[in-house]
């Protein structure tokens, strides 16, 4: 008994793997990127998201330089929602490195620790992002979905998603704007999401990404989202005027400020 115990708090240093918003960056080495930092990150246990929309949960995977490991992500019941998985690749942020460019894996996914040991000798941290989408034919209830890491034993990361009756409107793909409109990979990744606020703030519609081929395409699509919501509503909640709203984008309010307004949204929906 004493020998299996030391074993798993062995593993358990050896290798992890970990949920985050997608407002929390990671470096090469597992720490957060200094403009995404949060004094009181929240945790994901049971995430909300609202039907025919879409939720973006962070998994990082930490491992001792010189390993290999296989990632994994399933949802129960298997129909219930859509999940892909993308590989993050870093890029210069900075003084530092973020993810953002992605690449879709197929199930279980290879990876080795470190990716690239030239550039960033004794890495520790990969990331990978969990995309879900909720047919627009759920109803509300709650739905497991885990990642999961396997190196000699598999670790598991749960959560239970909330699908929520708010409904994301459909929009009209021949009609619907789409732009870059996204922040620099400098600025806190919740600035992406400020743009889409900004605009439904003053009245303009919400602008999709072409597509997605980075990690600030999904921010911008689910902000754009939160907004095509709100404005369904067809009012809006106290949060949403300039007065109440601004105060959270400041530094001492922590990066995951928008949160607080998908929140609102989803809380006054009638």
């Amino acid at each position: 008994m004493v020998f299996l115990t030391t074993l798993a708090v062995t593993a358990g240093w050896a290798q992890e793997i970990n949920l985050y918003t997608e407002f929390q960056r990671f470096t090469p080495y597992g720490e957060v990127v200094a403009q995404d930092r949060e004094p009181r990150p929240r945790e994901i246990i049971s995430p909300a998201v609202a039907r025919n929309g879409h939720l973006t949960i962070m998994a990082v995977v930490t491992a001792q330089p010189g390993t290999t490991y296989f990632v994994y992500s399933a949802v129960n019941p298997p129909d219930a929602l859509e999940l892909k998985v993308y590989r993050a690749y870093f890029v210069r942020c900075g003084n530092d490195y973020c993810p953002d460019w992605l690449v879709e894996q197929k199930m279980p996914s290879f990876g080795a620790m470190p990716e690239l040991a030239s550039l960033w000798p004794g890495q520790t941290t990969r990331c990978y992002v969990l995309d879900i989408w909720v047919p627009p034919g759920t109803p509300p209830r709650r739905v497991r979905v885990e990642a999961l890491l396997k190196q000699g034993i598999w670790l598991v990361a749960p959560m239970e998603v909330r699908v929520e009756a708010p409904f994301v409107p459909d929009m009209d793909m021949d009609k619907v704007r789409r732009g870059t409109e996204v922040a620099d990979l400098r600025a806190p990744a919740s600035d992406t999401a400020r743009l889409q606020l900004l605009r439904y703030v003053n009245g303009l519609p919400p602008v999709l990404p072409y597509g997605v081929t980075r990690l600030r395409d999904l921010i911008q699509r689910n902000a754009a989202e939160d907004m095509a919501v709100a404005s369904s509503m067809g009012f809006r909640p106290p949060e949403f005027n300039w007065m109440s709203w601004t105060p959270f984008v400041y530094p001492q309010f922590g990066s995951e400020w928008y949160l607080r307004v998908r929140d609102s949204i989803l809380r006054y929906h009638p």
